[in-house]
C-alpha cells in the first residue's frame, strides 16, 4: 500500500507545470464511498438527494416535461411542448429536444467563470416520461479559443453528485467540448449514447 501511495505522489510531482507557467489544474471531487471491511464493495458515504442536483441546475431535474424545464429558464420560450419539439436523431427512439444559448444562463453554468464561447449552448433531451439528459455543448470562437477549462469546471461540478442521481460524461465532438449529464434511471443505451455533429 505504501508503494502505491509513493508512486501516486511521485506521479503528481512529475505532473506539476514548470515554474512561471499559468496552467490550470482541475481537481475532480467524486462523492466519497464507504467501503465494506474486505474493501470489495462501496456505497455512497453521503446521502444525496435530487435537491443537491437541483441546486446546480437552477431547479431543473430529470423527469420534468419540456414546458416545466422551459419554465425554469430566465427567459422561457413560448409554446414549448412535446409535440412542438424536433426529434433527436442520434437516437432510434422517439426522443425530442430543445436548446438554449448558455449566454445569460447563470444558474446553469455550474459555477464556471471560464470563458464559454458565444455559440455555446445547452440541449435538453426528453423521452416521453420527461427530461433524461442535459448536454452542454461548448464551442470555441475568436474571443474564447479554449473552452476546455469551462468544460472541465462544469464536469467537475456535476461529478460530485452521486451516480444514482446523475451520471456525467465529458468528451470532444469535432471542435466542441461536450459535457452530458444523464438520468441514471434511463435505459442504459440512452445513457451511453454520445452526440456527434452531422457531417454535411
Amino acid at each position: 500500500m505504501l508503494f502505491v501511495v509513493l508512486a501516486i505522489t511521485a506521479g503528481l510531482a512529475m505532473a506539476q507545470p514548470a515554474s512561471g507557467t499559468a496552467e490550470r489544474k482541475h481537481v475532480l471531487a467524486p462523492p466519497p464511498l464507504r467501503w465494506d471491511r474486505q474493501m470489495l464493495s462501496g456505497r455512497p458515504a453521503l446521502s444525496q438527494t435530487v435537491s443537491d442536483f437541483a441546486a446546480i441546475t437552477g431547479g431543473v431535474t430529470f423527469g420534468l416535461g419540456p414546458a416545466a424545464v422551459n419554465g425554469k429558464l430566465p427567459a422561457p420560450a413560448p409554446g414549448v411542448t412535446w409535440a412542438s419539439l424536433p426529434a433527436a436523431t442520434e437516437f432510434q427512439d422517439d426522443l425530442r429536444y430543445f436548446w438554449v444559448r448558455l449566454e445569460g444562463l447563470s444558474d446553469l453554468r455550474a459555477g464556471t467563470t471560464a470563458c464559454l464561447g458565444v455559440d455555446s449552448y445547452i440541449v435538453f433531451l426528453f423521452q416521453q416520461r420527461g427530461l433524461f439528459r442535459i448536454s452542454y455543448r461548448l464551442a470555441p470562437d475568436a474571443t474564447c479559443p479554449n473552452v476546455g477549462d469551462a468544460a472541465a469546471d462544469i464536469f467537475g461540478r456535476y461529478v460530485s453528485i452521486a451516480t444514482d442521481i446523475a451520471q456525467s460524461a465529458h468528451y470532444r465532438a469535432g471542435p466542441l467540448e461536450i459535457v452530458d449529464i444523464s438520468d441514471p434511471t434511463a435505459a442504459s443505451y440512452l445513457v451511453a449514447t454520445r452526440w456527434r455533429p452531422r457531417v454535411e
